[in-house]
């Protein structure tokens, strides 16, 4: 029998939140526990997120609340501290802008690890409504419809479409996990991609599913996309042993 638990960070969320957090609840394969880690800020605290949880009727015993200082808060560290407390068998890395499309989404990725040494699985990425071309563009081409598992043979050919993931909706197999020491804890960016290199490296597979399925988009303005793209590009730089072995020219 599996046993699964929800990790989801939430800094200063909106309305979208609650309806993750009740199609969580409402799974096929319902997850033990769902583990919020609450980065405070001076408009959303701890008291803000009890009162949400409260008029959407989320008061369940399997949602814990972890508040944390935005200072104390980074990509991989936050995650690593929060898999650290994980018990279950494996753990579903979410964001608060992820919305289930249906009841079925962690019934398919648990599916997923019946295949041989597959250490991750992560979920295909539909556009909200609202999205604009450029991020439907996006979606469309880094979460296409057929599914497919990746294994070290892709690695080796110098690919970094290889190690792409998402923990924007990724589940992982803790024992696996732990094995290989878990995420980076000081980087910002890419710890899901990270993890991913030292998976296949080690001779496991990461495996996408098309039919586990979340919405998820941004309309970033200019400003907002070019200072995402620089801290990715920073990330990168300072994973050379990753990043530079590996070739984006025909990615796009």
């Amino acid at each position: 029998m599996y046993s699964l638990e929800v990790v989801l960070p939430v800094c200063n969320p909106d309305k979208r939140l609650y309806t993750v957090i009740d199609r969580l609840l409402k799974q096929t394969l319902e997850p033990e526990k769902i583990n919020i880690y609450l980065t405070v800020t001076e408009n959303f605290g701890e008291f803000e997120l009890l009162k949400g949880l409260k008029e959407n009727n989320l008061k369940d015993q399997r949602i814990t609340v972890t508040a944390i200082e935005k200072s104390e808060f980074n990509h991989g560290g936050t995650r690593q501290k929060a898999a650290e407390k994980v018990v279950s068998d494996y753990c579903l890395l979410m964001t608060q802008d992820a919305t289930p499309v249906d009841k079925h989404l962690t019934e398919v990725m648990l599916s997923e690890f019946k295949k041989d040494r597959v250490a991750v699985c992560y979920a295909r990425q539909l556009p909200y409504k609202d999205a604009t071309i450029k991020e439907r563009y996006a979606r469309n081409y880094n979460y296409p419809a057929a599914s497919k598992i990746k294994d070290k043979t892709l690695l080796e050919q110098g690919n970094i479409k290889a190690i792409f993931c998402s923990d924007v909706c990724a589940m992982y197999d803790m024992k696996v996990f732990r094995e290989l020491g878990g995420f980076e804890r000081n980087v910002n960016f890419n710890e899901d991609m990270l993890y991913a290199y030292k998976a296949l490296s080690n001779d496991y597979r990461i495996s996408y599913a098309a039919k586990a399925l979340v919405y998820h988009s941004h309309n970033l303005s200019l400003k907002d996309q070019f200072k995402r793209n620089k801290a990715l590009a920073r990330s990168q730089k300072e994973h050379p042993e990753v990043f530079g072995k590996l070739s984006s020219e025909s990615e796009g």
